[in-house]
């Protein structure tokens, strides 16, 4: 993904909960919306969140709240044969 976002492995987004974080770094990195989320604006099914090291499915969803120090990491997944 750092190929998306001038080859930046960390930066500081706005966002109430961890999609809102995601949705302001597809909109600070524009190249990067394509890759996180579909035709319908929904989140891709490959893309894995993370908060703080934990998955957000295990925390309820990516509508989670975040606060001011929170780590959130966008992980696509890795698949083959």
């Amino acid at each position: 993904m750092q190929y998306y976002t001038e080859k930046q492995a960390e930066f500081k987004v706005p966002g109430k909960t961890v999609l809102d974080a995601v949705r302001s770094a597809a909109e600070k990195f524009p190249a990067l919306k394509f890759h996180l989320f579909d035709g319908n604006d929904k989140l891709r099914r490959h893309i894995n969140l993370f908060l703080n090291d934990v998955n957000v499915r295990d925390l309820g969803g990516p509508d989670v709240p975040v606060t001011d120090g929170d780590v959130v990491r966008i992980l696509p997944s890795i698949t083959g044969g």
